[in-house]
């Protein structure tokens, strides 16, 4: 075996040997060679130390909520993410991030999976509305918070859909950047890894890509991090996608 596929099998065996194994089980009267390719490409991915575990697990579990019709793999990155230092809360976080990039049906479907989880672990999740009480401040602290993270880029956005379509405007203010953004349960560049994940799985995003990935770098991200990132979601995203997204982000490398 190669040395991906050995660093892949230690590693899985470090965080989670029984899920790994029942993968392994699983396809080793059909297709072994998948699960082989799986434990190759988790062994690429997981040993660049760029992104930490947890850093990748956020990735992760953005990009299959992104992509809305994969429970039973969310689910197994949720309990993998909680393995390597996921809190409860930040998947349940996770979750409402995605809401503004791939919408309220498949947060809630992913929500239902969390919960499924949980409770299966016993485990006990207490999250406050944490903005229900300054709810009147909403626009102020979105438009504090879309210069904070989108800049020059977000206010373009917004200033562009202002003759046609106001209330879109209004929304990814005071929705997105005035509530999202503005919780607690994540910071910035966790928000933005996460935001990258989403949009990478989506496909055909890479105007809002271009934004993101450059408030990826405004907020702290690294040229390497935000690559890395994009590359986390190849195996669950496909190449196209991914590709895609890394056209995006050499535009705005050498455009520095």
């Amino acid at each position: 075996m190669n040395s991906s596929y050995e660093i892949g099998k230690k590693r899985f065996q470090e965080t989670d040997e029984a899920g790994i194994q029942g993968v392994i089980n699983g396809l080793s009267d059909v297709s072994p060679h998948i699960s082989r390719y799986i434990i190759e490409i988790f062994g690429q991915l997981f040993s660049n130390p760029v992104l930490s575990y947890h850093q990748r697990e956020m990735i992760v579990i953005s990009a299959l909520i992104s992509l809305g019709d994969t429970p039973s793999q969310l689910k197994w990155h949720m309990n993998f993410g909680l393995k390597v230092g996921l809190t409860p809360n930040e998947i349940i976080e996770i979750a409402t991030h995605c809401i503004p990039f791939c919408g309220f049906p498949r947060a809630l479907n992913a929500v239902g999976v969390a919960k499924q989880l949980f409770a299966e672990q016993n485990i006990e999740v207490n999250i406050e509305d944490e903005l229900l009480q300054i709810i009147e401040e909403r626009r102020k602290r979105g438009l504090a918070k879309l210069q904070e993270i989108d800049g020059k880029h977000g206010e373009a956005v917004a200033d562009s859909l202002a003759d046609i379509a106001p209330l879109l405007a209004e929304q990814i203010i005071d929705f997105t950047f005035g509530e999202i953004y503005s919780r607690s349960g994540l910071n910035p560049k966790q928000r933005q890894l996460v935001t990258l994940g989403a949009l990478t799985a989506q496909g055909g995003c890479e105007p809002q890509l271009h934004v993101h990935i450059n408030a990826a770098l405004r907020v702290g991200l690294t040229k390497e991090e935000a690559v890395e990132a994009i590359l986390q979601c190849s195996p669950y995203t496909g190449f196209p996608k991914v590709l895609n997204a890394i056209k995006v982000a050499k535009e705005i490398f050498f455009s520095h």
